[in-house]
């Protein structure tokens, strides 16, 4: 750790140093060293002194000090009102973060938003949009799973530090994350008593980090509100699922937002892809970087269907991420529905497609 760090570090541990408190002294006396002089001797050495112990946990716990001036830090991040000074980074953070999206709702969330929620991170997935989420049940678990599922990194914003995974039985999934190329990402350190209002401060952190933020689903006093709320005020690309019920509560939330603009309703998804990169011009991606996505995607598929029995090659190639059913690839390779339904469970006992709800399949 470089001494600006440890600089930084140590101010984030003064006591009554607020993320805003902080910038603003940083900017007044122009660095992180010159802040710091302005405590006493005896508080900056105390501050100097638990940052070495702070360092030392985190490393301990397998994370990493990132400071506002490191080149890690994400650049989205930097520019809300009050950027922590120092975020604790466990794992990587994805290299396409500035294109990153938040998916946020209730924890008590119906079917349908459950659905929203996966439909916005199968679409993410496709685009190489990372996500960002708070790893809480609902749809925060929702969309985690689903970006697993499909190869995404994805962000756990914390609101505590690395030595706990709250709620208990997310602590899986959020293992599954860093295995799979994702980062936890927070502004405490470990050890940290954690209060009510850390839950609500972390989403700045969570909103900070996206280009735009997605309501899956929440009544209009739900917690994620904070977030679209934080969203709105940042200036940010914010977006709601157009409620599939004119009369349940639940979904008061998403007719707060809608309400707010009503682009910002979701009626489709490609609706939601025009929208999004008509009004944020960095999430379009070029020609070139299409095509070559598609040329990536293409030569992983055809490396598949070589592994697969030669009967069952056309089915394989057939087959996408996106779920499709018997009788749609009946359709399209002119084949009788038994003859696919027995080449789907070759392929299947192969662990090369899997079985999704609704007699589907999908390719692993």
């Amino acid at each position: 750790m470089t001494s600006r760090v440890h600089t930084l570090l140590a101010l984030t541990l003064i006591d009554d140093l607020g993320p805003t408190k902080l910038k603003a002294l940083i900017t007044l006396k122009g660095s992180a060293s010159a802040a710091l002089k302005t405590y006493p001797l005896r508080v900056r050495k105390s501050a100097l002194e638990r940052a070495l112990k702070v360092q030392k946990s985190v490393s301990d716990l397998g994370g990493r000090v990132v400071s506002f001036h490191c080149s890690e830090y994400p650049f989205l991040l930097k520019n809300i009102s009050d950027p922590p000074g120092v975020i604790y980074v466990k794992g990587n953070i994805p290299k396409e973060i500035s294109r990153a999206i938040a998916v946020v709702g209730t924890r008590k969330c119906s079917p349908e938003g459950k659905r929203f929620a996966e439909l916005s991170v199968k679409h993410m997935a496709k685009q190489n949009w990372p996500l960002v989420s708070g790893l809480a049940l609902g749809i925060d678990t929702a969309a985690h799973n689903m970006a697993i599922e499909k190869g995404l990194p994805s962000v756990a914003v914390l609101a505590h530090g690395f030595e706990r995974i709250h709620p208990v039985c997310n602590e899986s999934l959020a293992n599954e994350i860093l295995q799979h190329g994702g980062a936890w990402i927070s502004e405490h350190p470990p050890g940290t008593k954690v209060l009510k209002w850390m839950f609500a401060a972390r989403n700045r952190i969570l909103v900070g980090l996206c280009t735009a933020t997605v309501l899956a689903e929440s009544p209009e006093k739900g917690g994620s509100m904070i977030s679209l709320k934080l969203a709105l005020n940042y200036n940010r690309g914010t977006y709601a699922f157009l409620p599939p019920n004119a009369y349940e509560n639940r979904w008061n939330g998403n007719r707060y937002i809608i309400a707010q603009n009503h682009k910002n309703a979701i009626k489709t998804i490609p609706n939601w892809h025009n929208q999004l990169i008509s009004e944020i011009k960095e999430m379009a991606i070029t020609k070139e970087e299409q095509r070559l996505t598609n040329q990536v995607a293409k030569n992983t598929k055809i490396a598949g269907a070589n592994k697969a029995p030669k009967r069952c090659k056309s089915l394989y190639m057939e087959l996408s991420r996106d779920p499709k059913s018997p009788y749609e690839m009946s359709k399209t390779l002119r084949t009788d529905v038994k003859t696919i339904r027995t080449r789907l469970f070759i392929l299947e006992s192969l662990q090369m497609v899997k079985r999704e709800p609704g007699d589907c399949y999908s390719l692993l």
